[in-house]
């Protein structure tokens, strides 16, 4: 294993900037992935620390060695490709021995090292196929077999399980988290699954628009997005995002939103209700006294009433128009609507919500953030 930095990699095509100065380093066996929406460059930066592109500025280093001219076979780095790239003609021994015959080692050697990496991926039963004969999920070990065979100092997997079903998917993700924990391997890894990315990495680059939005462990990132688009991006449900103006009460500062009009059982009327929350950083929020800033909270922290959590310091009760329920199993997400946005609440099963009527939420905030509106960047 290896390390890897990317030191101010661009690239452009033309007058187009597809990688506008990407810096990362990785330390060996760290499993880090590349996530970002279609277009956003992570596989052209696959691609550059392959040696599949070449880059218009900055470094490419592998254990402090500079690989940036270098050409793909002088890497030392094996690739697992999103269409499996398996010799059709070929058994599964033989697709996993290939790389190591081309390096011109022995046989002996070949077939042991066939038989280590069969065992490992649980596929000594299919050596003797041809890839016509197997699985989407069988296909993609062997694929992986075929990478660990040749033992390089740095693997690439370019969105590995998009061709699978969602329960292989799910199946082939733990695999590959048990993969590397059991060889301590260092891997870039790119997707544009956040879910994946919330699993299997150490660290998860954020990419937008040829830029690294933001670095961090899947957590950092979860719990503390550097902007709008990453908070967005990462969570299923996303995150909320709630209109809501900064104002002082008593010598706090805190958050007022209006928590939807409510229809009066007798009469047409409606009746605004504002609710105030306390903010955990609220120091952040002293510049935009008297303006509004979107509130950013997790679906998971607009639930039912909790018991547990009534009286503490940043749960708030308020009640809201139930527009849409969504029975998910082991939780029910509640949509409501906050202002002109979409709220999901995220509730428990036996809660009683019923749609076009209204029922009673408790807002924690203890996680909350606060982006400013114009900028997209967090307040802190």
């Amino acid at each position: 294993m290896a390390s890897l930095v990317i030191d101010n990699v661009k690239k452009r095509y033309g007058n187009t900037s597809v990688l506008k100065g990407i810096d990362i380093a990785i330390e060996a066996g760290e499993f880090l992935i590349l996530v970002g929406p279609s277009g956003c460059g992570k596989s052209t930066l696959m691609n550059a620390i392959a040696g599949l592109e070449d880059v218009t500025e900055g470094r490419i280093l592998i254990d402090d060695q500079d690989v940036t001219f270098s050409s793909p076979k002088d890497r030392d780095i094996a690739m697992v490709f999103q269409s499996y790239a398996l010799y059709p003609n070929m058994t599964v021994a033989e697709n996993i021995a290939f790389g190591l015959e081309m390096r011109k080692v022995p046989k002996t050697e070949r077939e042991q090292e066939v038989q280590r990496v069969a065992e490992l991926l649980q596929i000594s039963h299919l050596l003797n196929r041809k890839p016509s004969q197997l699985s989407g999920g069988q296909r993609q070990r062997v694929a992986m077999g075929r990478a660990l065979a040749r033992r390089p100092q740095l693997y690439l997997f370019d969105e590995p399980l998009s061709n699978l079903d969602a329960k292989l998917r799910v199946e082939m993700r733990t695999e590959i988290k048990k993969l590397h924990q059991k060889l301590k391997t260092t891997i870039v890894y790119v997707t544009h699954d956040q879910i994946e990315a919330m699993t299997l990495a150490d660290r998860i680059a954020v990419m937008k628009d040829g830029e690294v939005q933001q670095l961090g462990t899947p957590q950092e990132i979860y719990d503390n997005p550097a902007n709008l688009f990453v908070a967005g991006f990462m969570g299923s449900p996303a995150m909320n995002f709630i209109p809501a103006k900064v104002i002082e009460s008593g010598n706090t500062i805190m958050l007022e939103l209006t928590t939807n009009t409510i229809e009066t059982p007798t009469t047409i009327n409606t009746i605004e209700t504002p609710t105030r929350l306390p903010f955990p950083n609220a120091e952040s929020l002293q510049s935009h006294i008297g303006k509004e800033v979107l509130l950013g909270l997790r679906p998971e922290m607009i639930t039912e009433p909790q018991p547990h959590k009534a009286g503490l310091e940043f749960t708030v009760n308020s009640h809201v128009n139930v527009d849409v329920v969504e029975p998910m199993g082991a939780d029910t997400m509640m949509i409501t609507r906050i202002g002109n946005n979409e709220v999901n609440c995220r509730c428990h099963p036996s809660y009683n919500m019923v749609v076009g009527a209204t029922c009673e939420v408790m807002f924690d905030t203890s996680k909350a953030v606060a982006f400013d509106i114009e900028s997209g960047q967090r307040l802190d």
